[in-house]
């Protein structure tokens, strides 16, 4: 039966055959070391009973839930504004708008969980804000604006008087913190505009004493204007006075021609008195005569014409050339008043806006932010049952830690066991075969009786 037996073992591959003994091996290991590996499982289980029903204490967690109402999702850099002056008052004298991380932040700050220990007059030696930090877990709702805020602590009630002392010494803070910040704003805003006020009666005083100088912009305004109107004036006469050198220049010049064509001298029949006959003689032309003295009045007029003429000219050269110096004094003088009173409109404005943004600030400080900006949800009640420790998990965890270490403990023990106590021993360790086996002899195999004889 045993040849029998032994022939499909060696027909298998050998690999297949290594596999079996190998695995036969292993429950034998784990046959043999069974009470060891029930104890030590056992004991885990036991241990892990006992620390969870009677050594750990009980911890209750208390839950809170906030909702932020003013929040973006990215940290604001500060740039210079591009609107100006009220772009960069508006930014010193803006409410903070914070990121969900940086108010999640602030409910673990060391600033606040030293409030709520203050203000729930905590043992000093067993509360201090890291201890109390360690026991409270604020995470952010996914895809919200809430905040979760859990509150572990082994006494039901202080766990919720924790939680609900937080949210409104939170809240408090806040208000606080924007009001120190409203205040710091406030303070500034007021100190510049004094500053800007006195800027502004200074820039007003060299206004008024550069506008009192002797040739002022006023007074030299008036003066290119006076001037002005003077040169118009005198063009306009100028104009006309050439015109009327241009008819004298013509009637000259005909009357010259018509004088030309005119004789001096014409005959004349006169009656003799000496002799009473009839006699012709030469005689001044009297056409000739009044063409001359026409003439002459002409060429009298032309010339005090032309010398009118010329007055004129030298009196428009004198007044265009004053204009040009009025008018670059005039124009540096402009251009500096325009200077100063820019100045002064700058400053009037930077004052009006600091006094309205000082005037907006106040009224932020006024604001309570922190019920505006955060509002609990729901209030911490007292829990009635226990988190930890979850006693089945940890005697379920027990048992499968307990069973690995059990197992991993036979094998250590087995691999360390070097005795030889049946025949598969000798085979496995000395690789020699089995020749007999001398049976132990015991007070009952002693008294069986022999077959033999």
């Amino acid at each position: 039966m045993r040849g029998e037996n032994a022939l499909p073992e060696q027909n298998l591959p050998p690999e297949f055959a290594e596999e079996v003994i190998d695995l036969r091996q292993y429950l034998k290991v784990l046959s043999k070391w069974r009470k060891v590996i029930a104890l030590g499982t056992l004991l885990a289980v036991f241990t892990s009973a006992i620390l969870s029903f009677f050594v750990l204490p009980p911890v209750y967690e208390a839950q809170t839930l906030l909702l932020v109402v003013q929040a973006t999702e990215k940290q604001q850099v500060f740039q210079i504004p591009q609107d100006g002056l009220e772009g960069v008052v508006g930014s010193i004298s803006r409410l903070p708008v914070l990121t969900m991380n940086t108010y999640l932040g602030q409910l673990k700050s060391e600033v606040l969980l030293q409030r709520v220990i203050d203000k729930l007059k905590l043992d000093p030696d067993l509360y201090t804000p890291r201890t109390l930090s360690d026991m409270i877990k604020a995470t952010v709702v996914k895809d919200s604006n809430l905040i979760d805020v859990k509150v572990q602590n082994s006494d039901p009630v202080l766990a919720a008087r924790i939680a609900n002392t937080l949210s409104r010494e939170y809240l408090q803070l806040i208000s606080e913190k924007n009001q120190e910040q409203m205040t710091r704003s406030v303070s500034f805003l007021k100190q510049q505009r004094e500053a800007t006020e006195k800027e502004l009666q200074k820039a007003v005083e060299t206004l008024k004493k550069f506008q009192a100088q002797p040739r002022g912009v006023a007074v030299l305004e008036q003066e290119f204007k006076k001037k002005s109107e003077d040169l118009a004036d005198y063009e306009s006469q100028l104009k006309m006075a050439g015109v009327e050198l241009e008819q004298l220049s013509a009637g000259v010049a005909r009357l010259e021609q018509e004088l030309a064509s005119t004789p001096k001298m014409v005959s004349v029949e006169k009656l003799d008195p000496d002799t009473g006959k009839i006699i012709t003689v030469q005689d001044v032309n009297p056409v000739y005569v009044s063409l001359s003295q026409r003439l002459s009045e002409k060429k009298a007029a032309l010339a005090e014409k032309q010398a009118q003429v010329r007055g004129l000219k030298g009196v428009v050269d004198s007044l265009r050339s004053e204009l040009d110096k009025l008018q670059a004094e005039l124009t540096g003088k402009k251009v500096q008043q325009d200077k100063l009173q820019g100045e002064v409109d700058r400053l009037k404005q930077t004052v009006e806006t600091l006094a309205q943004k000082t005037t907006e600030t106040q009224i932020a400080r006024s604001i309570d932010l922190g019920d505006t900006s955060v509002i609990v949800v729901s209030e911490a009640s007292v829990p009635s049952h226990p988190v930890k420790p979850k006693k089945k998990l940890n005697i379920a965890v027990a048992f499968v830690l307990g069973l690995l270490a059990s197992t991993a403990l036979a094998f250590v023990l087995e691999h360390l066991d070097y005795t030889i106590k049946t025949p598969e021993d000798v085979t496995r360790h000395l690789e020699l075969p089995v020749v007999g086996v001398i049976p132990q002899v015991t007070a009952q195999t002693a008294k069986r009786p022999s077959y033999g004889g």
